[in-house]
């Protein structure tokens, strides 16, 4: 099947529709520098929070990955406010770009669930290994280490 355009006329193959535009060439490439600035975007979102992640992680004596309907991050909280541990806590569900942090820490510890424990630049875990940490006498050696 041949297809037979007028000067001014392009045929245009864009996510696989062929489409007759007048301008089609400026059109495509329009639309090509779009996916792209787009792509950029995600790019550095996902930079920046990885950025902010690490930074937190290691400027931050504890900090503690959470959501604030969670009631596994209630407890990890509950344990350093008794403690008397002043930590610094990132409610993902409160910030838009929650999302992005917690495949941060997926890529970071392997897990993307909630709460996710550091203290002085180590991952303790989550509850049940904060939990666990208490009782071993680990996270009272990991907080005295500074």
């Amino acid at each position: 099947m041949e297809m037979k355009t007028k000067k001014d006329e392009s045929v245009i193959l864009v996510n696989g529709i062929q489409s007759r535009t007048r301008f089609g060439s400026s059109l495509f490439v329009l639309l090509s520098l779009l996916l792209l600035l787009n792509a950029a975007k995600v790019a550095n979102a996902s930079n920046s929070a990885s950025a902010f992640v690490q930074n937190l992680i290691n400027s931050q004596r504890i900090v503690i990955f959470s959501k604030s309907y969670c009631p596994y991050c209630f407890r990890a909280k509950r344990i350093f406010s008794e403690l008397h541990e002043k930590a610094y806590v990132v409610e993902l569900d409160l910030r838009d770009d929650g999302a992005q942090i917690q495949y941060v820490l997926l890529d970071l510890v392997g897990r993307r669930t909630v709460p996710q424990v550091f203290v002085n630049g180590k991952h303790i875990g989550g509850s049940d290994d904060l939990k666990d940490a208490v009782q071993s006498g680990k996270l009272l050696e990991l907080l005295a280490e500074n």
